[in-house]
């Protein structure tokens, strides 16, 4: 049995060939229907598309007939052709899966990410519903072109891209970077999604060049420790321990406000990092795990443990180390604005350009590197994935070292030369 077939939907199969060749030189089917008998007229003479490629295809074990229309007998033998090398090689693509729209599939493939945080999963709802579901949700997933998707690029860079902010404001030409993660890691995550998953033959987007992000990547912004101590000296003594806290052990500062006092271990001097403050999916504040999943132990510098026996004295195990004056955990947005702008003005540091609070994170690396420390210590210190991370992060803080290199082989091969030119005592006396 033939794969596919293709149906003359104006011609009745016994029209003589004389009447094909007449209706195919005329490119007008209602000045040529007049010529042509009636007994050789299809119900659709004249209507719509005149070539239909057609054929079988089995769903839910349910055997159904499928087909797609052309103006062309051309463009109708071509796509017959690639349904059936499709179908022989297994690469062929249902149409009901073809036809499910992007936006059921962006659901679909959203509920299985089971591994990513709620903070995370809420981010990708918010480029969904700004840029990508304005733009794609009612299509088809399969109609969507290399073409479109470049286009849509363009529109975005621009500014002009569909959108939805929920607020009165107009879209802004977008960077490489937004328009990298809206496309790629948005969208594309979809129909990388549903190419695998056999909804669509292939993935468009493979055909699309995105742009590049050319801007140069910006140095951590970091302090010295005249600074940290001018900036905490120009705290609240609460505060001023929670800048200390941040700059002497790297802690990222939702780690640092969500430690229970029971998380210290002021005997061993470590600090065990089990939790974070995260968004859960209704975007309220909640603890979670820390960023990358990955609990740790750092150290607790000596010189701030009186202060923190001061803060904790009298308190359970089970209470935040940091609270608010309502006797709550530090919301990080709050303290940012109450306490930490008023100090940055105080200790003249405001004119910083970038300087926040997890700067101070940037500050321990920064100190730490000078004092000796390698990358591995760093990285578990940090919580970093692995030690790439912690070396694109911070690779500019470590010492060039190149010239001593240079100057130690320069120094080895002077040695190892000498050394060679040594006669021995045997070939002297001989």
């Amino acid at each position: 049995m033939a794969k596919t077939w293709i149906s003359d939907q104006w011609l009745k199969p016994d029209a003589p060939k004389s009447t094909i060749r007449l209706l195919n030189a005329s490119k007008d089917a209602a000045k040529a229907g007049p010529k042509i008998p009636d007994k050789y007229k299809k119900a659709k003479y004249g209507r719509g598309k005149r070539w239909a490629v057609q054929w079988y295809e089995t769903v839910n074990g349910e055997r159904k007939l499928r087909a797609k229309n052309f103006e062309r007998k051309i463009d109708a033998e071509t796509y017959a052709t690639a349904v059936s090398d499709d179908k022989l090689s297994g690469r062929y693509v249902n149409v009901d899966n073809q036809n499910r729209l992007y936006k059921d599939v962006s659901e679909e493939w959203l509920q299985t990410k089971n591994s990513i945080k709620d903070s995370s999963h809420n981010g990708y709802e918010g480029y969904f519903r700004t840029y990508v579901l304005p733009k794609w949700g009612s299509r088809a997933i399969g109609s969507i072109t290399s073409t479109e998707i470049n286009e849509w690029i363009g529109e975005l860079r621009e500014g002009k891209a569909p959108h939805d902010f929920n607020v009165d404001r107009k879209p802004k030409p977008l960077g490489e970077r937004s328009v990298r993660h809206i496309v790629n890691n948005t969208f594309g995550a979809v129909m990388r999604y549903a190419a695998k998953h056999r909804l669509i033959a292939s993935n468009p987007l493979e055909g699309v060049e995105l742009p590049k992000d050319n801007k140069p990547k910006e140095d951590p912004v970091f302090l010295t420790y005249k600074q940290v101590e001018r900036l905490a000296d120009s705290c609240k003594p609460n505060d001023a321990l929670l800048v200390r806290m941040l700059a002497y052990t790297g802690l990222r500062p939702n780690e640092m406000l969500a430690l229970h006092i029971g998380d210290l271990d002021m005997k061993k001097h470590r600090i065990r990092v089990v939790r974070n403050f995260t968004e859960d999916k209704k975007k309220r504040i909640v603890e979670g795990t820390p960023k990358t999943w990955e609990k740790r132990v750092v150290a607790l510098p000596r010189f701030l443990e009186e202060a923190l026996s001061h803060e904790i004295e009298g308190r359970k195990e089970s209470d935040y180390v940091f609270l608010s004056t309502k006797g709550k955990a530090v919301n990080l947005a709050n303290w940012r604005n109450r306490a930490w702008k008023s100090a940055l003005k105080s200790a003249k540091l405001d004119k910083i350009e970038g300087l926040t609070p997890y700067s101070l994170r940037h500050t321990y690396a920064s100190l730490a590197i000078a004092a000796g420390c390698d990358v591995k210590t760093l990285q578990n210190s940090m919580g970093h994935k692995d030690a790439t991370e912690t070396l694109n992060t911070y690779a500019a803080f470590w010492p060039d070292r190149l010239g001593e290199v240079a100057d130690a082989l320069e120094s080895k091969r002077a040695t190892a030369l000498k050394l060679s030119h040594v006669v021995p005592e045997q070939d002297k006396q001989e």
